[in-house]
């Protein structure tokens, strides 16, 4: 997978994090690829004009915010826990739900999207269960990974992947960051 490095370092995410409230979560926003994956969000972004980008892990908003970068498309971020963001406003082109994504209603949003961010618990478990899920549905399409390295079951996980997959952590996450090609 190559990544246009000139593109990914001229992406400004300064605008965008002036949205977030906490000061720690926009200095994160805002660390370099290889420190963090935003700009890399951004950068998917921007590969993508006129879709719906899915975010599934909303925790604070800071990748949901990312992938609104490029204001073609629509981000919509899933997440079962309520209350989470910490934005000061959101952008016109993200829509928040609190619900299980993998939920039959929600198939068809799934299926359309090109891009996925995965960014959850980090146990595996709810990795291992959402990748099947996307092999069950026939999902063709992107899925980011973020904290590929983070732990044991984290490697694990990353490791048992059959699809093309690459570790993009040099412009990605300190702790790992994989994307899984799914045909």
């Amino acid at each position: 997978m190559e990544i246009n490095l000139e593109q990914l370092n001229s992406i400004d995410l300064d605008e965008l994090s002036s949205l977030i409230i906490e000061e720690e979560y926009k200095n994160y926003f805002l660390d370099k690829p290889s420190k963090e994956h935003y700009y890399l969000l951004a950068y998917f972004s921007l590969q993508h004009n006129n879709s719906t980008l899915l975010d599934i892990g909303t925790y604070k908003g800071c990748s949901s915010l990312a992938l609104s970068y490029n204001p073609t498309n629509n981000v919509i971020s899933f997440d079962i826990r309520e209350g989470l963001k910490r934005l000061w406003s959101t952008p016109e082109n993200i829509e928040y739900i609190v619900d299980d994504c993998s939920k039959e209603q929600y198939k068809d949003l799934v299926l359309s999207s090109p891009f996925i961010m995965l960014d959850t618990d980090h146990d595996g478990t709810f990795e291992i269960y959402f990748h099947k899920y996307l092999q069950d549905i026939g999902y063709k399409g992107l899925l980011m990974l973020d904290d590929i390295k983070l732990n044991e079951s984290m490697v694990d996980y990353w490791n048992s992947v059959k699809e093309e997959k690459y570790d993009i952590s040099h412009v990605g996450h300190h702790s790992g960051t994989g994307l899984v090609i799914f045909k």
